[in-house]
C-alpha cells in the first residue's frame, strides 16, 4: 500500500463568526490519518470571540497556526490570504462549519497523486440532500476537464463542487486564485477557470458532513442558501459569462451558439423567476429584480421586468395593490 505524505498538504480553514462550531471542525481536522500536514486557520475579522479561542487551540496544539486579515476581506479573500501564507504542493480549502471524516484528506491526496495532471479533487457530502441540491455522483475518479466544464458546470445552475476540495498549486497560481469581485459564488468560478485547466479528481464517498443550519443569526444573509437574492442570481450570471466568454471561441460558429444559448437560458431563468414573483405575489422580488440585471439579458427579460416594475409603481401610486 502507497504511504501518502502529510507533508505536502497544506490545510487552510477560512473561518468568521463560527466561535461555536470552529473548535469542533478544528478538532475532525487534527484526527486525519496523514501526520506532517499544516493547518493554516484564517479568521476574517470575526466580531464574535473566534480569534480567542483559535489562539487558546493553537497553544494547546501547535499543529494550529491561526492567522488573521487585515481587515474583512469576504470569503475569497480569505481564501487567497489563507493560500499566501503557504507553499506546499496541495491546498486543502476547508471551511468553518463543516466536519471531516479522518480519512478526507489521505483520500484526496491519493488521488492528486495517482493522476498528475489532476488540478483539483472533491467529493458529495453527507447529507441526505447533498444529491438534490448539488448534482449527481461520478463513478469514476478522473474527470476530463474539458467534460466536466461543458456537461456540468456550464450546463447548470447549480454546482456539483462545493466550497471544499484539494487544489494543486501550481494549478492554483496559474489561475491566480479566487476572483473577488464574485464575492460569495467565487469557488464557482474557480472550479471552472480549473477545469478548463485540465482533469478534476472525485472521490465518491461522503466524507464530509456540513452543518450549515447552525450558522449563527448574525451571519451575512447572503450565505444563507435558502434565502432568495437577485444578488446572487446576478454574481451567478456574470460567473457564466464571464468563463463561457474565456472559453469559447465567439469567432466561430459553434462559439457563437453556445454563447447565445447561455444567454437564452440566462434570461429565461430570470424571466422564470419574475413570473413566480407575479404568481405567489412577492412584490419586493420584482422591485428589486433589477439587482440581476446583466449586459447580457435579451431584450425579453428586459422589458418584461421594465413592466412589471412599472405596473408595481402605479399600483402603488393608486393604492389598488391589497
Amino acid at each position: 500500500m502507497q504511504v501518502m505524505d502529510g507533508s505536502l498538504i497544506s490545510v487552510c480553514l477560512l473561518t468568521y463568526n463560527h466561535a461555536h462550531l470552529i473548535e469542533s471542525t478544528l478538532d475532525s481536522i487534527l484526527r486525519q490519518t496523514l501526520t506532517g500536514y499544516e493547518i493554516i486557520v484564517s479568521d476574517d475579522c470575526s466580531t464574535d470571540n473566534t480569534w480567542e479561542i483559535l489562539q487558546r487551540l493553537a497553544v494547546a496544539d501547535p499543529r494550529i497556526r491561526p492567522i488573521r486579515t487585515p481587515h474583512n476581506l469576504g470569503m475569497p479573500g480569505n481564501a487567497n490570504f489563507a493560500v499566501a501564507q503557504s507553499d506546499r504542493p496541495y491546498i486543502a480549502l476547508l471551511h468553518h462549519d463543516d466536519l471531516y471524516r479522518a480519512d478526507l484528506l489521505e483520500k484526496w491526496v491519493g488521488v492528486l497523486e495517482r493522476y498528475p495532471d489532476i488540478t483539483y479533487v472533491f467529493n458529495p457530502y453527507d447529507s441526505p440532500n447533498a444529491e438534490h441540491h448539488y448534482g449527481p455522483r461520478f463513478e469514476t475518479e478522473y474527470i476530463d476537464g474539458t467534460y466536466f466544464l461543458e456537461k456540468f458546470l456550464f450546463a447548470r445552475w447549480g454546482c456539483p463542487v462545493r466550497g471544499t476540495a484539494m487544489i494543486r498549486r501550481n494549478c492554483w497560481d496559474k489561475i491566480g486564485g479566487m476572483r473577488i469581485e464574485f464575492s460569495l459564488l467565487a469557488d464557482v468560478d474557480m472550479w471552472m477557470r480549473l477545469a478548463a485547466q485540465g482533469p478534476v479528481g472525485y472521490v465518491n464517498e461522503a466524507l464530509i458532513k456540513p452543518r450549515h443550519e447552525e450558522r449563527p443569526s448574525e451571519y451575512p444573509d447572503e450565505y444563507k442558501s435558502d434565502n432568495f437574492s437577485w444578488r446572487r442570481e446576478r454574481i451567478l450570471y456574470e460567473i457564466h459569462a464571464a468563463n463561457h466568454l474565456s472559453y469559447y471561441d465567439l469567432g466561430t460558429f459553434i462559439g457563437r451558439i453556445n454563447w447565445w444559448i447561455f444567454r437564452y437560458k440566462m434570461s429565461f431563468r430570470s424571466f422564470v423567476w419574475l413570473i413566480y414573483a407575479v404568481i405567489r405575489r412577492k412584490p419586493y422580488m420584482i422591485v428589486s429584480s433589477i439587482d440581476s440585471a446583466t449586459a447580457y439579458d435579451l431584450f425579453y427579460l428586459r422589458i418584461a421586468r421594465w413592466i412589471l416594475q412599472n405596473l408595481y409603481s402605479i399600483k402603488q401610486v393608486f393604492r389598488i395593490d391589497k
